[in-house]
């Protein structure tokens, strides 16, 4: 993944735990920066966690995050807290697997938690492009939306609806994708509860399409048992052997390749590699049904092979 070096410019709290970083590239500019697209901040080790981007400027000078502090995660979390401004980092990408598609239906987007990143630069883009949109915040009490002041900020009125937990009862998800027209679609983002409870509920989603970011590994991420593989590299030739005991991600990196990682769970999709020759065995929560039948990257921190050898373009 290409990386832009940047400085860390300003950091806004919008919570106790969630501050929002600022990042300004030294010179140059980030291409395609569009919403709902995620960037990866290069910390030590070769750490690199992956971050929705909650704002950015027209010209691609800068960039925001809004990172939850979460102590006993794996995914860089306390690392990225540690930034003070001013501090120079190179950040990777951007990518994006979650933008909704051009068709002009109606998009019905659910953020949970901090899942409230990509749907609140989406949400911005949508009003201005007039697409018709709603936007579904959904939190366990008002005091854990921090993203309330932002949305209200966006003057959505009517199209933006805040549901707490606590005062409002547990989200009818089933009540709100009844709306959903044919041919309608689905952004919705969020913890695993969120995200598990979107399939079932949406079974009146007709036609439409439903995309996922996750944060969380859903309990049938790893099917099946692990068979041994080869992994190919594009730009030597070179083939390497994954044992069942190995990860492709391991391998790689045992025998002198560079590749970006994170939470090293399938997860965070900092090690998205993309796919040159094989039949992936996709194990991760980063790829939508749609990304993972197109078999064109995947995710090589947990995912396999179900052809005999894969080559990635390394």
């Amino acid at each position: 993944m290409d990386t832009t070096t940047c400085r860390g410019v300003k950091i806004t709290p919008l919570s106790p735990d969630i501050p929002d970083f600022r990042f300004e590239t030294v010179s140059g500019s980030f291409g395609d920066l569009e919403a709902g697209a995620h960037v990866a901040i290069r910390l030590r080790d070769n750490l690199s966690p992956q971050y929705s981007i909650r704002d950015r400027s027209p010209s691609g000078k800068w960039l925001s995050v809004a990172v939850w502090r979460e102590d006993n995660g794996r995914g860089g979390s306390p690392a990225t807290h540690a930034l003070a401004e001013g501090t120079q980092i190179e950040v990777g990408g951007p990518r994006n697997n979650f933008r909704p598609d051009d068709s002009g239906m109606l998009v019905t987007q659910i953020a949970g938690g901090i899942g409230a990143t990509p749907i609140c630069a989406m949400a911005r883009e949508l009003r201005n492009r007039d697409v018709d949109f709603r936007v579904f915040y959904l939190v366990r009490t008002l005091g854990m939306a921090a993203f309330h002041p932002l949305f209200q900020a966006l003057g959505l009125k009517d199209r933006y609806q805040l549901h707490c937990d606590d005062t409002d009862g547990f989200a009818d998800l089933s009540a709100i994708l009844a709306q959903v027209p044919a041919g309608g679609q689905v952004c919705a983002c969020g913890p695993e509860p969120t995200r598990d409870a979107v399939p079932g509920a949406g079974t009146s989603v007709r036609s439409g399409s439903v995309r996922f970011e996750r944060f969380a590994a859903a309990i049938d991420l790893r099917p099946g048992p692990n068979e041994i593989f080869e992994v190919g590299i594009g730009s030597t030739g070179a083939v390497r052997t994954v044992s069942a005991d190995q990860t492709i991600l391991g391998v790689l990196k045992d025998n002198g390749l560079h590749v970006d990682f994170g939470c090293s769970e399938g997860l965070c999709g900092s090690c998205i590699t993309d796919v040159l020759q094989g039949e992936a065995d996709h194990r991760d929560g980063v790829l939508s049904p749609e990304q993972q039948a197109e078999n064109k990257f995947m995710c090589v921190c947990v995912s396999r092979a179900k052809s005999k050898r894969l080559v990635l373009d390394l």
